[in-house]
């Protein structure tokens, strides 16, 4: 009888843990794989225009966005722009398919009227319209101001 409460002993004991365990699963969830892509790289590559020219003063306007792919899934970006209703910016960056857009980064320095100023978008994502042309999505700052929006340019 001791040898059969023993292991009945051992198998809530084994019971308790595994339960246990499963609790730090929850935690420590499994990652999960990223996002595969849903539309190539070709979708973005070329140069495109805005299709309105526009300088608005809390975002930017009459761009020129150029995708030149290195990868299959990266791809070296410039961005070009009239920003803040004034400040012409030309900065480089890359970008990365996920899912069904493109995400992309830019940065440069803007040299206007004797003024150095550094620009950068963290946050600029491409995607395909129906009808065709792209939508660039975009925030960051431009010599320190603020800036976002979105463009809708063609080829």
């Amino acid at each position: 009888m001791r040898k059969h409460s023993q292991t009945i002993g051992a198998l809530a004991l084994a019971a308790i843990l595994a339960g246990g365990c499963d609790l730090l699963n929850k935690d420590n969830p499994t990652p999960t794989a990223p996002t595969s892509p849903t539309v190539t790289l070709d979708a973005f590559a070329g140069t495109w225009t805005s299709v309105t020219a526009s300088t608005p003063s809390t975002g930017c306007g009459t761009a020129k966005y150029t995708v030149t792919p290195v990868s299959t899934s990266s791809a070296n970006v410039t961005f070009q722009a009239t920003c803040a209703g004034s400040i012409q910016v030309t900065g480089t960056g890359t970008g990365k398919i996920n899912g069904s857009s493109l995400d992309w980064t830019a940065q440069g320095l803007v040299s206007q009227g004797g003024v150095n100023c550094p620009f950068t978008f963290t946050d600029g994502k491409a995607t395909e319209e129906t009808g065709g042309g792209i939508k660039v999505t975009y925030s960051g700052t431009v010599c320190g101001i603020p800036v976002s929006g979105t463009e809708i340019v063609k080829k």
